[in-house]
Parts: structure tokens; C-alpha cells; sequence
């Protein structure tokens, strides 16, 4: 191979790679392709204005998140210290069974959109498990770092936050 040639392959290989998407230069992914895909729960926090904390699901909660890239998303967060109920019906707790799943468990889906400029989402519910957030928008204040994503939000007595991992 003569170095007129050498030089050719070169440079036809060097425009190559700059022109291929996913080449050495890369682009980084927007905040909607990083957010794009399941999550698994690490924490949920309640932060009151004083900075105290209180995990409303437990030491130990469940959770799992996904969002596509058309814009759906689902959320579920639970206890899982729950107790079992006594009869194995869903249909037939008791008062206080019932409670306990009520104030333990947390879900809602719907549609949201990505604001790369303040690095938020909002969210519109569909449908949640507490009934005054059927229909309601929301938005959330959003940090992904690696495989780590925290949603965080205000709430009536502070802020809610939440962090997640990327699920494997």
C-alpha cells in the first residue's frame, strides 16, 4: 500500500467516524432518552421545611418507574412491611387491612413531558390510587447522574424526594 492510498483510508475513515452518530465523538443523550426506560426504587423521603425526614413507605420500600420514549409513564411505590391480610381476598380486608394498603401504596400512570432548559417533567395523571390526583399535572424537578435518576417535588409540608436506579 503506497502512503497516496494510506492517507486516502485515513481520511475517508476519519470523516467516517464523524459523520456516525454514535462514533468516538458523541453526543450526550438529552433528558428524555436518559429518562427513557425502567426504574427500580432506591428512596422515599419526605424533607419538612425544619429538614427532618420521614420515609412515608418504610425503611425498606418497593418501587418500580417507567417512562417510554412516547411520552407514558408508571409509577408504584409500596411497603412491604405491610401485614398480610387474614382472608387471601383483596375484595374482603378489613377496615383496618384496608387502611394499611391505602396509606402503604402508591401508583399512578398518564403522560409527561421533558423541559430540558429548567430540567423538569410534567406529569399529567390518568389515573393514581389516591383519587384527588386523577386528572391532576404535576411537575418534578429531575437529576439523573449515571445510572441514578431523583425526582424531586413539593408537597404541601416540604418535599418529596425520590430517588431511583436504572432497573437491570
Amino acid at each position: 500500500m503506497d502512503r497516496r492510498s494510506t492517507i486516502g483510508i485515513s481520511a475517508l475513515t476519519a470523516l467516517g467516524l464523524a459523520l456516525f452518530p454514535s462514533g468516538g465523538v458523541g453526543q450526550q443523550k438529552s433528558m428524555k432518552e436518559q429518562l427513557v426506560g425502567a426504574w427500580s426504587l432506591v428512596s422515599f423521603e419526605l424533607v419538612r421545611p425544619d429538614g427532618s425526614k420521614q420515609s412515608t413507605f418504610g425503611a425498606n420500600p418497593n418501587g418500580i418507574a417507567f417512562f417510554d420514549a412516547g411520552g407514558h409513564y408508571s409509577i408504584t411505590v409500596v411497603r412491604l412491611d405491610r401485614a398480610k391480610y387474614a382472608i387471601n381476598s383483596f375484595t374482603e380486608g378489613t377496615a383496618e387491612e384496608n387502611k394499611a394498603t391505602a396509606q402503604g401504596t402508591m401508583t399512578y400512570f398518564g403522560t409527561y413531558t421533558v423541559s430540558e432548559a429548567d430540567r423538569t417533567i410534567a406529569i399529567h395523571i390518568d389515573g393514581s390510587s389516591f383519587p384527588n390526583w386523577n386528572g391532576a399535572d404535576q411537575k418534578r424537578i429531575v437529576a439523573i447522574t449515571g445510572d441514578q435518576l431523583k425526582l424531586t417535588a413539593p408537597v404541601a409540608f416540604g418535599t418529596a424526594e425520590v430517588v431511583w436506579k436504572r432497573a437491570q
